[in-house]
């Protein structure tokens, strides 16, 4: 096995040979080039996730970013995406304290002012529809593909999410091919995929424009979708600033595409794998919320993030002075045999809840229960809808540091009978 690098194009390839090396040989491991640290024990990355106070998202995310303290890895991310973030204002943007880069107080401050719109009960009540946009998918795949033939990902890993994500923003349906153009964009920045630098900071300053006029008109005239419960949202006399309103919407817009048409696409590639347990799903498909819960284990859509220590901390043996960069690995963690019997294996019936896919703590994932809900419908139509499906070639996987998925997945189908 090569030398584990985190930003390599072959670790994101397969990154599991890798992990499995960090946790046995080097939990703590230093990547001397970029002058930051590995951390890949699922104790290990739970603790740093649920301690705000040593290990701070604020400055961990804005190095991700390309901002916060002077660094190499500042320096590095910088050089990935030259002028990318900062010629749009992101290092501003970056320190505005999002609900990802925030830190207590100002954390606990958004997620109050946002999360009404995302319990599990507001995101149940969503569940018709997103049945509703699954079986029109599903339907218009096998009616345009009378071979039998398709990519998963172009018929509905893709536009889901767009199409939920856009309606509850209030974005009108001509509008969501552009509208998921801006999420790749801004998604390609932070985890190494765009070059093209000049079209990433066209886009995302569109998208930045766009945010700002719907929510010039939502004040106007506010209708009943998010923009609006947002501009309208406040807590004691606490009003969301309009820069927040657009961060969210922007953190929204990523998190709500991307991890959705991963988890959906990982999902599938685990049970293509095993096509026993494929079978198994349709003869029980009360196994579809466990089965979520263990593709979320086994490949996490999201597989990392930054944290960085905000005083002198001991990990390994090793003391890290303040400021000192870390990068928590989900994917890791999750496949750590001290948490998990067998961990390589994907059991239907694990039901690990504990996984760390959506993170842990203040911090854990505003939109997993609607990630969660959207793939198990998608499971069900689908399962309803095809009496068989299958790979169709290989699958073409993205090049991402941060983030696991497909972004083509050929299958071929049977329709169910009528």
């Amino acid at each position: 096995m090569k030398t584990y690098h985190p930003f390599s194009s072959e670790v994101a390839l397969d990154p599991y040979p890798y992990y499995s090396w960090l946790r046995e040989e080097d939990p703590l491991h230093y990547v001397e080039d970029l002058d930051f640290y590995v951390v890949s024990r699922y104790e290990d990355v739970h603790a740093i996730l649920k301690n705000p106070a040593l290990f701070s998202s604020q400055a961990g995310m804005g190095l991700l970013m390309g901002s916060g303290a002077p660094g190499k890895l500042r320096e590095f991310m910088r050089a990935r995406n030259p002028g990318g973030f900062g010629a749009l204002g992101y290092d501003a943007l970056s320190s505005m304290r999002t609900l990802i880069s925030a830190d207590p107080p100002d954390h606990t401050r958004l997620r109050r002012l946002v999360n009404k719109p995302f319990t599990p009960k507001a995101m149940t009540s969503l569940a018709p529809r997103i049945r509703q946009i699954c079986e029109g998918l599903v339907d218009d795949l096998i009616l345009a593909n009378e071979e039998g033939k398709a990519d998963l990902i172009e018929h509905l890993a893709y536009p889901l999410p767009v199409i939920v994500i856009a309606e509850m923003l209030g974005i009108p349906a001509e509008r969501r091919a552009e509208f998921k153009l801006w999420s790749d964009d801004v998604v390609g920045v932070l985890s190494g995929g765009v070059r093209d630098v000049e079209k990433m900071a066209q886009g995302s300053l569109k998208m930045f424009m766009y945010f700002s006029e719907v929510l010039e008109e939502r004040r106007q005239a506010p209708s009943e979708d998010l923009i609006s419960l947002l501009v309208r949202s406040s807590e004691e006399g606490d009003y969301l600033k309009t820069e927040e309103v657009i961060m969210f919407c922007v953190l929204l817009l990523i998190a709500g595409n991307e991890t959705t048409t991963n988890l959906i696409a990982n999902g599938a590639q685990a049970l293509f794998a095993r096509p026993e347990l494929w079978r198994e799903l349709r003869k029980t498909p009360s196994l579809l919320p466990a089965a979520v819960e263990e593709v979320l284990r086994f490949d996490a859509p999201v597989q990392g993030l930054f944290r960085a220590t905000t005083s002198e901390v001991e990990l390994h043996g090793k003391k890290l002075r303040a400021g000192v960069p870390l990068m928590v690995l989900f994917g890791s963690a999750n496949r750590d045999p001290r948490h998990y019997p067998e961990p390589e294996a994907f059991h239907l019936d694990r039901n690990a809840t504990d996984h760390l896919a959506f993170g842990a703590g203040i911090h854990l994932c505003l939109g997993a229960p609607l990630a969660r809900l959207e793939a198990k419908i998608a499971g069900e139509v689908l399962l309803e809808r095809t009496r068989k499906m299958q790979p169709n070639g290989e699958p073409t996987r993205i090049d991402s540091f941060l983030l696991r998925g497909l972004s083509r997945m050929p299958v071929r189908f049977e329709p169910a009978l009528p």
